[in-house]
């Protein structure tokens, strides 16, 4: 006989999906992907990105399983998105031709010199960054570690891992609130 996993709350599914149990990530990953890709669509405007964000965000949640304490599921997986939306944002800005760009955030860089300028921008506030924070936000930007693995190779806890991520995005969303309020860092 088969368990109906769409029953179990989410703090049991979290539980059981920390045990390997593909069953109850199947479950939470049917009662979130379409709330995932609704944030990540609202932010990216691209059918594409939004599906990348979900995927980046779930798969995480998998690999992350058992080692990660997780209070609030839902609140877990919506800061786990804004993360990778600001990560699928910073990706395109450097790359892509201003024609190619979602078109939110083509309204904010008509042309080459404002993308340069917001690269050099950015690049200057992270310098401004006292430096374990701009190393811990190199890492999980630049570098795409996770923040266990950061605290790892920075012999730090992972809280403090997060709590220099924090650090950063507070101060480039003050810096970019004129630019990407709505976007990137809300």
């Amino acid at each position: 006989m088969m368990t109906d996993y769409s029953h179990f709350a989410d703090e049991e599914l979290v539980q059981m999906m920390g045990k390997d149990d593909h069953n109850a990530f199947t479950a939470i990953y049917y009662r979130y992907w379409k709330r995932l890709y609704v944030l990540a669509y609202d932010r990216l405007r691209s059918r594409e990105l939004a599906e990348d964000v979900v995927q980046d965000v779930l798969t995480g949640l998998w690999q992350r399983r058992g080692h990660t304490i997780i209070r609030s599921l839902p609140a877990y997986l919506a800061t786990a998105s804004r993360y990778a939306v600001f990560t699928q944002l910073s990706k395109l800005i450097p790359v892509t031709p201003v024609e190619a760009l979602p078109e939110a955030v083509q309204a904010v860089t008509d042309d080459a010199a404002t993308i340069h300028f917001l690269q050099q921008s950015m690049q200057e506030q992270l310098k401004q960054l006292p430096e374990k924070c701009r190393i811990v936000f190199e890492y999980s930007r630049e570098k795409g570690m996770s923040n266990k693995e950061i605290a790892a190779e920075l012999q730090i806890s992972e809280k403090a891992v997060e709590k220099h991520i924090t650090k950063a995005l507070q101060r480039l969303r003050v810096q970019f609130r004129n630019y990407f309020h709505t976007l990137v860092l809300w």
